[in-house]
């Protein structure tokens, strides 16, 4: 059964559409991604969920409940924001506990200290936000929000203005409390990689609409148009005329081939591929080679169009910039697009 449903949501600004008609559901304990560009409408149906947007169309229902038309404070939703929004005159604790104060809540003590040992702040109770680094505020802004016990928790880019290390250490933490809470997450990202290291199930959005949902393993190897091959997995996207030119063989029907850098492979143009029945060969050169952590990327110019081909990084053999390949299809890789 579903515990949130999106059902028929369209929302515009002076005539411009930013939600179309957009359906998806969650299943409870599910920490599902809003995934594409800016502009797409991500952030937007963060807001509409949580009562900050008003939708033209459509509702939206948690637990059974619909709450398109309820104030935010009715929802039972938690938000965390980019910018963290903490009170600058308020310590730790007082951040913390200021929403359960409102509501007059009896047990403020208790909660809030199983908050604070929950995100890792022992010892900065008494701490105001511009003593905290931006992971630790960014720490307090998600405490603030699950003390709440919110239904469902949202979070819009919470860890993109944090730095590289820092941002890998919260996205473990992020999930395993959300894993422990077994919390309902809807988490807003451009960032493929987060999305894919976070995600049970990602909502990739591109000008409005939902274009593909699934885990991130069926996101990743089926992209379902260009615009998703190109966005999550930097695909070799060629139209399949192009294609047919450079393998010499029409056995592909479709529009666009789509090929993963890391599924080729390099070899010398000297070198013996006669043998390797189930892969085309694409001949070119190397244009250019360049290394991004532990991959490293090469550029091959082709007479058509240019390929990239990924290799993990080691000390054995490279091509040189400018050397003459084969570049080695493998058949079954090749997705139709």
């Amino acid at each position: 059964m579903s515990y949130v449903t999106i059902d028929q949501v369209t929302k515009g600004y002076d005539n411009q559409v930013v939600l179309n008609n957009i359906s998806l559901t969650l299943k409870k304990g599910e920490f599902a991604t809003l995934l594409g560009q800016s502009g797409c409408g991500k952030s937007t149906l963060l807001r509409s969920i949580a009562g900050l947007e008003d939708v033209d169309v459509g509702s939206i229902l948690i637990d059974g409940i619909d709450i398109t038309n309820l104030s935010p404070r009715q929802r039972e939703v938690g938000m965390v924001f980019q910018s963290y929004a903490l009170f600058p005159n308020m310590n730790v604790y007082d951040n913390i506990a200021y929403g359960l104060k409102m509501k007059k809540v009896k047990d403020i003590n208790a909660r809030v200290k199983k908050m604070i040992e929950m995100v890792d702040l022992i010892g900065k109770e008494a701490s105001y936000p511009h003593q905290l680094s931006g992971g630790q505020q960014q720490r307090v802004a998600l405490a603030r929000a699950l003390v709440m016990e919110p239904k469902v928790l949202l979070l819009d880019e919470p860890l993109s203005a944090l730095d590289a290390k820092i941002r890998k250490n919260l996205q473990k933490e992020l999930k395993r409390i959300q894993k422990e809470l077994d919390i309902t997450t809807i988490f807003v990202t451009h960032d493929q990689e987060e999305a894919m290291t976070m995600s049970d199930r990602i909502f990739v959005m591109n000008k409005g609409i939902v274009v593909q949902s699934g885990s991130p393993s069926e996101i990743y190897t089926t992209p379902v148009n260009t615009f998703v091959a190109k966005f999550i997995g930097n695909y070799n996207v060629c139209s399949i005329e192009v294609f047919h030119k450079l393998v010499r063989n029409s056995e592909l029907k479709g529009k666009e081939v789509a090929i993963r850098p890391e599924v080729l492979q390099l070899v010398s143009t000297d070198e013996d591929t006669s043998d390797l029945q189930d892969n085309w060969r694409i001949e070119g050169f190397i244009k250019d080679v360049s290394m991004t952590g532990n991959v490293l990327r090469y550029e091959v110019e082709t007479v058509e169009s240019a390929f990239h081909v990924d290799y993990l990084h080691h000390r054995g053999k490279m091509f040189e910039q400018g050397a003459h390949v084969q570049i080695i299809v493998p058949k079954n890789e090749c997705i139709i697009l």
